[in-house]
């Protein structure tokens, strides 16, 4: 069951109140086997990784005759460590966007099959999002990108 990422839009915004940098968010639509599987977003501050990145996925039943009832937000937290990229489930909220009803809570994830799911969304997003590259993905090395 391959995954396929379509990406979509893409949004700048800021500064930041911590450093001064602007922030973006991508976002876009991962396919399983050409079927809608979750819609994607990640969010970060431009020249900062150091201030880490944040995920959010919204899960569930897609099509004509499905809701933000059918849908899950998840909510993962990237951090880099020894240059390596280190992901976390973390609390949801809900999205403003209505796109999802449930905001899921690290304790409805952790240890479920539902956390190997996640994961493994979140690879292809950090493999083939070609926008997220000041991130690290697949081509940048990680230690060049902590000064």
């Amino acid at each position: 069951m391959a995954l396929t990422i379509e990406p979509d839009g893409s949004n700048d915004y800021g500064p930041c109140k911590c450093c001064g940098n602007m922030s973006r968010t991508v976002w876009g639509y991962i396919h399983r086997d050409g079927e809608m599987a979750a819609v994607y977003y990640v969010h970060w501050t431009l020249g900062r990784i150091d201030h880490g990145a944040r995920v959010e996925l919204i899960m569930g039943r897609w099509g004509d005759d499905s809701s933000a009832d059918d849908r899950s937000a998840v909510a993962i937290a990237c951090r880099v460590q020894a240059g390596e990229p280190q992901f976390m489930i973390r609390d949801a909220e809900a999205k403003q966007d209505e796109l999802a009803t449930h905001a899921l809570r690290r304790d409805q994830i952790v240890g479920t099959p539902m956390s190997a799911e996640i994961f493994e969304m979140v690879d292809a997003i950090w493999l083939d999002e070609k926008r997220i590259g000041e991130l690290g993905g697949k081509s940048k090395d990680w230690k060049g990108l902590m000064n």
